[in-house]
């Protein structure tokens, strides 16, 4: 596929922008990206100001803690937190404290933050979209931090399955369970548990 045709999947899923120079000036500054699995998209105290849009595949978001381990603290595909950013650099001005890899052979779209947040303030309906799917995100993190807080693990497995069990089909059980922050081994008993 050619960098045209990848713009357009993301196109698509913008609400209609009046000002058909908005468009062009972003396809003409965007950055197709492919990735093989595992390989890091946002690396580990990287100053990276882009913001990416997957066009296909999946990504997991690792922070990595002061022993040098992995430990998973979100999921991304193509319908589900598609939008991400390093915001420790964008917001913080800091190095992140985390990585980004790919998850399986994946392709994103790439924009450098501050001149795509400059062409969101042209246009209302693109801002408007930007807001929408910013606070969609903070819902989604919102509702997968209360949950796993106030319940036990095994509640809280009950509730990923059923509201988001695209996550068990798509990432490694090994990151689910760092994710839930329990081993591997506990993460197949309670699924044996849920499933009996």
């Amino acid at each position: 596929m050619d960098k045209s045709s990848y713009f357009s999947i993301w196109a698509n899923k913008l609400p209609s922008i009046e000002n058909s120079e908005i468009l062009d000036l972003l396809e003409n500054n965007c950055d197709i990206i492919c990735l093989d699995k595992n390989e890091p998209l946002i690396k580990f105290q990287a100053n990276n100001r882009k913001i990416y849009f997957i066009i296909k595949g999946s990504f997991i978001r690792n922070i990595i803690t002061s022993k040098g381990e992995e430990k998973t603290i979100m999921f991304h595909t193509e319908d589900f937190h598609e939008y991400f950013k390093s915001y420790d650099t964008i917001y913080f001005h800091q190095k992140t404290d985390y990585e980004i890899k790919a998850n399986e052979k994946s392709v994103v779209l790439a924009f450098d933050f501050d001149f795509l947040f400059g062409q969101i303030q042209k246009d209302i309906k693109l801002l408007e979209y930007y807001i929408h799917k910013t606070e969609e995100l903070f819902v989604i993190l919102d509702l997968f931090r209360n949950f796993q807080l106030g319940l036990t693990s095994e509640e809280y497995l009950s509730w990923l399955y059923e509201n988001y069990a695209f996550l068990f089909q798509r990432f490694p059980a090994q990151n689910i369970a760092s994710f839930m922050g329990i081993t591997p081994v506990w993460l197949s008993k309670l699924k044996a548990k849920l499933t009996s």
